[in-house]
């Protein structure tokens, strides 16, 4: 009996070892709580949020008065000196990479002055954008500003300005994920900066981490009155993922109560003074049992009043159409999705992404050769597996 329980423990060490190839799919990310004190935390069993001291050396610590559901908006760092060089400063393990880059603010009246700041934020030096924390004064949900942007040196530097007389610029958390074979019809093409618009989920909850893989935040997405909210109980499907979507953001979805009612959305956007090209990903699926197998569901999707593309979205199944450029202002994108005339049942959406792009003065530059992260994780993976294998096979023949 010696032999099976060796082999056993063999097995659970490269189980193991396993659990670690997986985990090695967080090469390269960072998860920074500004302004917090004493060591690191560890989240969803795997994301470490550490503390900022060892990325600025400029501004002040505080913590808020009252306890929000996200640890890492209780504390934050602000930066009363009006000057130029309230800046973290980033290694990167993989310069030349792509990388999901997060900030995050929660004012919560932390100074007691009941005067939440708008101000500049910068990445490597180059404007960003604007943060308004009007929203959280008191109550309401953190702000998050994110940007895809192409990495070129080992350092990211993200700098907060003053930019309004007793406005004090603050930050509540910062993160990085090095992005691979996502987004490719757009990255592959241009050396710019996406700005997050909108990231949405239809019919279902908030989704992070672990759900989604590269730590993205998919916000509840609102239900039009004539729309109803469900969530699929599928029996069997084929998932073509795009852009690594969460699969549970494929299962939940809004769709119109009458089949010639369209599903009418609004998304802001900050108003620009000149038009920008903007990059939309739209997640059709229909993942739920029908008894009827003639059924049809296909749809027209408008923008801004121009019909873009006729979909055609099959039973157990998922796909995810995409536009890009097409330039659009604020303050508001309009959305209609219409049942064609062939169509037997309502239109519907699981979930939608929406970028505009930005090209910054610094970008100009040629990109540094990237490393793929994954290359490491699956190259251990594979082994991994083959290991298991033959293992097995002498658990089977002694």
């Amino acid at each position: 009996m010696e032999k099976p329980v060796h082999i056993l423990h063999a097995l659970l060490i490269f189980h193991l070892l396993g659990a670690a190839a997986a985990a090695s799919d967080q090469e390269g990310w960072w998860s920074i709580d500004c302004g917090a004190g004493g060591g690191s935390r560890v989240v969803n069993g795997s994301i470490s949020w550490v503390p900022d001291t060892n990325y600025t050396k400029v501004g002040t610590n505080a913590r808020l008065p009252q306890n929000q559901a996200l640890e890492e908006m209780n504390t934050l760092r602000f930066f009363p000196n009006k000057i130029e060089n309230n800046c973290y400063i980033v290694p990167l393990e993989f310069p030349g990479f792509n990388y999901i880059v997060r900030a995050g603010f929660y004012y919560g009246n932390y100074d007691g002055l009941s005067k939440p700041p708008t101000f500049d934020l910068k990445l490597d030096r180059e404007n960003w954008t604007t943060v308004n924390t009007s929203s959280t004064a008191t109550g309401g949900i953190p702000i998050y500003h994110e940007a895809i942007y192409l990495t070129r040196s080992r350092n990211l530097t993200v700098c907060l300005e003053q930019t309004r007389d007793g406005e004090v610029p603050f930050i509540s958390s910062l993160e990085g994920v090095p992005i691979n074979y996502i987004y490719d019809e757009v990255l592959d093409t241009t050396t710019a900066t996406l700005h997050l618009v909108a990231r949405t989920n239809f019919g279902g909850p908030e989704i992070r981490f672990p759900d989604d893989i590269h730590n993205r935040i998919w916000t509840r997405g609102i239900t039009p009155p004539n729309c109803h909210a469900n969530i699929s109980i599928p029996m069997a499907y084929s998932l073509f993922l795009v852009n690594d979507e969460p699969v549970s953001m494929l299962l939940d979805y809004i769709e119109s109560t009458k089949v010639n009612d369209p599903i009418m959305l609004t998304v802001d956007i900050p108003p620009q003074s000149t038009p920008l090209p903007a990059y939309f990903v739209f997640y059709l699926a229909d993942l739920s049992y029908h008894s009827n197998g003639s059924d049809i569901r296909a749809m027209q999707i408008y923008i801004n009043g121009l019909e873009m593309s006729t979909v055609t979205v099959y039973f157990s199944s998922s796909k995810a159409v995409t536009f890009y450029p097409l330039d659009v202002m604020g303050p508001t994108i309009n959305i209609t999705l219409v049942a064609t005339d062939e169509s037997t049942l309502p239109p519907n959406i699981n979930g939608i992404e929406i970028f505009t792009r930005h090209d910054l003065v610094g970008q100009s530059g040629s990109p540094l050769s990237p490393y793929s992260p994954s290359d490491t994780s699956k190259h251990f993976f594979s082994i991994y597996v083959l290991l298991i294998y033959i293992l097995c096979l002498v658990a089977l023949f002694p």
